[in-house]
C-alpha cells in the first residue's frame, strides 16, 4: 500500500458517502429560506445518483491505495436511496466492516433491525429538539414523532447510537438540557454542534452561532461534568455528566479539530472532497485504473485540508453529507 500521508501526519481513513441530495427535511442550517418555503416533498428534482456498483468501484479503488477503516453513509437522506442494501453487500465484499449511517430517522423505525443484520452497527441521528413545535420549524416537517420513533427502534435493534443537534441562538438552545435529558434517559451519547456557515449561510452574519462555551455553561446549570480525553480524530470533545448522561461538542469554531483529521468525502455524483472548507473536488472514475494517477489526485485532496480550523464553505451539507 502507497503511503498517501500529509505534512501534519494526516490520512484518508474514513470515507463519507452522500448517497444522494434527496431529503425529506429542509432543515434552516441546510437549506435556504427560499427553498424551505417550497413545499418539501420526496424526491426531488436532483442529478442522479450512482449505482451501487459504481459507488463500490471507487470506493474499492480509494479503498487498495488508503486502507480505509469505515464508510459513513449519508446525504441527503440515505434511506432515501433505493438501493441501499445492495450497497451494504457490496461494501462489506470489498473488506469493509465498518459501515455506518447518518440519518434524520423518518424512516428508521421500519429499516433499523434490517439495518443491522445487514452490518450497519452505528447510526448519528439527527435530532434539534425535542419540543415538537421547534423542531418542525427547525425541520420544515410537520410529522417529527417518527423521528424519535426511529430512534428507539434503532436502539432496540443493537445499534450504537448517537444523537446530533445543531444548535441555534433564539431558535433551540432552550432545548440543550431537554435533549440531553432525552439521551441519558436512552443509554446513549448526544452531541451537540456549533453551527457551520456552510451552503448559504457561507456569506451570512451568523447570528444564529451558539458557541461551546455556553453550551457548557448551560448544562452545568443543572449537572457537574467531567471531561472525557479526546481521541484521535474524533470530531467531538465528550463529558460525562452527574446525571449519568455522556454529551459531546462539535465545535468547529471554538475547538477546532482540523490537526489529525483523517475524513475523506464523496458525493452522489462520484466527485471526492479533501475537506468541507474546499469546495474543490475531484472526479475520480476517469483513474480508477491507474494507481499512480489515483495516488496524486488522492495526495492533491489531501493537501486541501486546512492546517487549523474550519474556513466556512459554499459547498451544502445537503449535498456532501453530515
Amino acid at each position: 500500500m502507497i503511503k498517501l500521508e500529509d505534512n501534519l501526519g494526516r490520512r484518508f481513513e474514513k470515507l463519507r458517502i452522500s448517497l444522494l441530495n434527496d431529503c425529506n427535511f429542509s432543515c434552516v442550517y441546510c437549506v435556504s429560506e427560499d427553498f424551505g418555503n417550497v413545499k418539501t416533498i420526496q424526491k426531488p428534482v436532483t442529478d442522479q445518483p450512482l449505482s451501487p456498483e459504481e459507488f463500490a468501484k471507487l470506493i474499492e479503488a480509494v479503498h487498495r491505495l488508503t486502507g480505509l477503516k469505515s464508510i459513513r453513509l449519508t446525504g441527503g437522506e440515505p434511506l432515501l436511496y433505493g438501493n441501499l442494501f445492495q450497497l451494504i453487500d457490496h461494501i462489506q465484499k470489498i473488506g469493509i466492516s465498518d459501515i455506518r449511517l447518518t440519518t434524520n430517522a423518518y424512516y428508521l423505525k421500519e429499516k433499523a433491525s434490517k439495518l443491522f443484520y445487514a452490518g450497519v452497527k452505528s447510526v448519528n441521528i439527527s435530532v434539534d429538539a425535542i419540543d415538537k413545535d421547534i423542531f418542525s420549524k427547525i425541520s420544515r416537517h410537520p410529522n417529527t414523532s417518527r423521528v424519535f420513533s426511529g430512534i428507539e427502534a434503532a436502539v432496540k435493534a443493537g445499534m450504537n447510537v448517537k444523537l446530533n443537534a445543531v444548535v441555534m441562538r433564539g431558535k433551540n438552545d432552550s432545548q440543550i438540557i431537554p435533549l440531553l435529558d432525552y439521551a441519558t434517559d436512552l443509554g446513549v451519547k448526544i452531541r451537540f454542534l456549533e453551527l457551520m456557515k456552510m451552503g448559504h449561510l457561507y456569506h451570512s452574519e451568523n447570528g444564529l452561532f451558539f458557541p461551546e462555551k455556553e453550551i457548557l455553561d448551560i448544562i452545568q446549570e443543572k449537572y457537574a461534568i467531567e471531561n472525557i480525553q479526546r481521541e484521535h480524530a474524533e470530531t467531538s470533545n465528550y463529558w460525562r455528566t452527574s446525571g449519568g448522561g455522556i454529551f459531546g461538542i462539535i465545535a468547529n469554531e471554538s475547538t477546532p479539530f482540523c490537526h489529525d483529521c483523517n475524513r475523506l468525502r464523496m458525493d452522489s455524483n462520484g466527485i471526492f472532497y479533501g475537506c468541507l472548507s474546499n469546495a474543490h473536488g475531484e472526479k475520480l472514475s476517469a483513474y480508477m485504473d491507474d494507481d499512480f494517477l489515483l495516488t496524486e489526485k488522492l495526495r492533491g485532496l489531501l493537501r486541501l485540508k486546512q492546517p487549523v480550523k474550519f474556513h466556512g464553505s459554499e459547498l451544502s451539507m445537503r449535498n456532501i453529507g453530515g
